[in-house]
């Protein structure tokens, strides 16, 4: 994701038209370019196909439709990256909360149990990262305790995993009389709200936009253009180059931007910065329960002008 500061408008600019979204976008404009440009030569010098005398009310019509599909495609896109989005908001709140009340409940002489929440629980965010993302890549998480139930080799769900050594290591507390009756009941509700914030990921993820609707967007976009520089070529002369290839800037980015933010945790430039956000997790979770942490891990955690991926 591209994290921007609103004064840096020009270097923001500069960033997304170097992204691959924006060459994709370039290379379709290229293509309109040429097909203006040979059917503005047609029209004024060598053809008539009478399509420059289409009323202009129809044109506007169909720009209306259009831009109401536009908004429509883009509002529901957003919803998507937003919902997305508030799932991590809850996961960082809740990973802090979850850290803050077994520092609270843990003795200060029990080093290893907070060891290991710290680790655990750091574990997690970059388990669903790449779950979401369709990696089994283990390498960003801390080992834990060993023991049969709490290998995360056993687990094709890796953020179930880490789920369950949490669960496991506060069942063995509980029974050892190290957390009360009330404590324990209080916990279950911050380790039940790590699933159900993966569980939202994963519908988010697993439910796209129907391709029907998607493939009707695209085809009246390229209707639309295909008519326009014949309604406008009378008025326009030459001019009808550019201003055709500018409204082709603007429908197209817009679809492809909605097309790339409704899949909110990939590895796009505008996707969700799950990386950072992990880390922020981690940093946090490990200040709360007094376990070092490198400093170089910490400076992972801060937002800047860059590309996360």
């Amino acid at each position: 994701m591209i994290i921007y500061k609103n004064k840096g408008l020009l270097q923001s600019i500069w960033h997304f038209h170097t992204g691959p979204t924006a060459k994709a976008l370039m290379g379709r404009l290229v293509v309109v370019a040429i097909y203006v440009t040979i059917v503005t030569v047609a029209e004024m010098h060598y053809t008539d196909l009478r399509l420059k005398d289409t009323p202009s009310s129809f044109l506007g019509a169909m720009g209306i439709l259009l831009s109401l599909l536009l908004i429509f495609r883009t509002n529901t896109a957003y919803d998507r990256f937003y919902e997305g989005r508030q799932a991590w908001g809850v996961l960082v709140n809740n990973c802090r909360n979850l850290a803050i009340y077994f520092n609270a409940v843990l003795p200060e002489g029990d080093a290893r149990s907070r060891e290991f929440y710290a680790k655990a629980i750091a574990n997690f965010p970059f388990a669903l990262k790449n779950h979401l993302r369709d990696s089994n890549n283990t390498a960003e998480l801390d080992i834990v305790e060993e023991g049969e139930r709490r290998d995360l080799s056993h687990f094709d769900h890796k953020p179930a995993g880490v789920s369950n050594q949490l669960w496991v290591k506060t069942e063995n507390l509980y029974r050892e009389g190290h957390i009360s009756e009330s404590q324990h009941i209080n916990l279950n509700q911050y380790l039940t709200t790590l699933m159900d914030v993966c569980g939202v990921c994963e519908r988010i993820k697993s439910t796209p936009i129907p391709f029907s609707y998607m493939l009707f967007i695209k085809l009246f976009i390229m209707l639309y253009v295909t008519l326009l520089p014949f309604t406008v070529v009378t008025a326009f002369g030459y001019l009808t180059i550019p201003a055709v290839v500018l409204t082709s800037y603007i429908l197209v980015g817009l679809e492809m931007i909605g097309e790339e933010i409704e899949e909110p945790f990939g590895l796009e430039r505008n996707d969700l910065p799950l990386n950072q956000l992990s880390q922020l997790i981690r940093v946090n979770v490990h200040d709360i329960l007094q376990i070092y942490l490198p400093h170089v891990e910490k400076q992972a955690a801060k937002p800047g002008f860059t590309i996360v991926t």
